[in-house]
């Protein structure tokens, strides 16, 4: 009866590790010494133009081709980056779709690329640009730098956790993953960086180009980028329904922005100034749709972004 007992509690115990390889997600084994994350719905995204743009989709496709996996079999991706605005060191990929770990491995031994073990797993190296290619499992694979890499495996390994599993992170991740949009962003600097602002700011645009985000670089400057930020983003006819996040220091801190924020929107009309253009027209519509609110610490911002305003060259 004993052996019984033993043997049903090894089947209980397979079965929830196997039900756990089959629950990973790309986000899921982002590594916690990550700053930024950018997470993409590849299945929604890839039907609009639109939303492809401000992600590079394009360039997104050709890093599919790179790592043996069509883009019309990927599901989701997730982009993650350390602290270092100006290297690639920590930065990596993670893929999501219907696709093989046999498949992958095949593509890369036919690029004759060199097999070489990382953790528990087998990575295989790029010469081309000594970046590694890592299969997980079937349906996922992760490709970037050694380190970045490395990080992985560890996760995977429980070695180190995951980023979503340690604050500020997962209380962001619950807050930006809540309405399941396309696409989805969360950038947090470590304590010790808090004092330069600017290195986050630097990071984010690694990962998305900020700069095309007209209004959106604007409400993001003017919130601050303390503790962590995230934000997500649809499209709807011809405007970006867009959600912020910010993880403010204190809840007065996030009483005084978001009284800040609703301000913002009434402040052409308030020196009467006039567009100069129609890019201006349309930031000044935006604002006028822009509401923020707070709740506790968490400010929450909502915009419409029009078209010509987000992808602004």
């Amino acid at each position: 009866m004993r052996k019984f007992y033993v043997f049903t509690l090894f089947l209980i115990f397979s079965a929830i590790s196997v039900s756990a390889q089959r629950n990973l997600s790309p986000i899921s084994i982002v590594p916690d010494k990550s700053v930024a994350v950018l997470r993409v719905n590849w299945t929604e995204v890839r039907g609009s133009e639109k939303l492809k743009k401000i992600v590079n989709g394009d360039g997104f496709v050709k890093i599919g081709s790179q790592i043996g996996v069509s883009e019309t079999k990927v599901s989701e991706w997730v982009i993650f980056s350390d602290v270092n605005p100006t290297s690639s060191r920590g930065l990596g990929i993670i893929v999501s779709g219907n696709f093989t770990s046999q498949s992958v491995i095949q593509f890369a031994k036919s690029k004759d690329w060199k097999a070489e073990k990382i953790g528990a797993g087998t990575a295989y190296l790029n010469p081309s640009d000594n970046s590694y290619l890592l299969p997980i499992r079937n349906g996922l694979v992760a490709a970037g730098t050694k380190p970045g890499m490395e990080k992985v495996q560890s996760v995977l390994s429980k070695k180190i956790a995951g980023l979503i599993t340690k604050a500020p992170f997962s209380s962001m991740w619950t807050e930006v993953n809540a309405s399941r949009q396309p696409v989805s962003f969360m950038i947090g600097v470590p304590q010790e960086y808090q004092k330069v602002g600017e290195i986050a700011y630097k990071v984010a645009s690694k990962l998305m180009n900020l700069a095309s985000f007209g209004i959106l670089g604007t409400v993001m400057e003017t919130i601050g980028f303390v503790n962590c930020f995230g934000f997500n983003v649809s499209h709807k006819e011809s405007v970006y329904p867009t959600q912020m996040f910010a993880m403010m220091d204190s809840e007065t801190k996030a009483w005084i922005a978001s009284g800040a924020l609703n301000l913002l929107k009434k402040a052409p009309a308030a020196i009467g100034t006039q567009p100069r253009n129609e890019e201006e027209r349309k930031g000044f519509e935006a604002l006028q749709t822009l509401s923020a609110s707070y709740k506790g610490v968490l400010l929450s911002v909502k915009i419409n972004m029009p078209e010509s305003v987000m992808n602004r060259p």
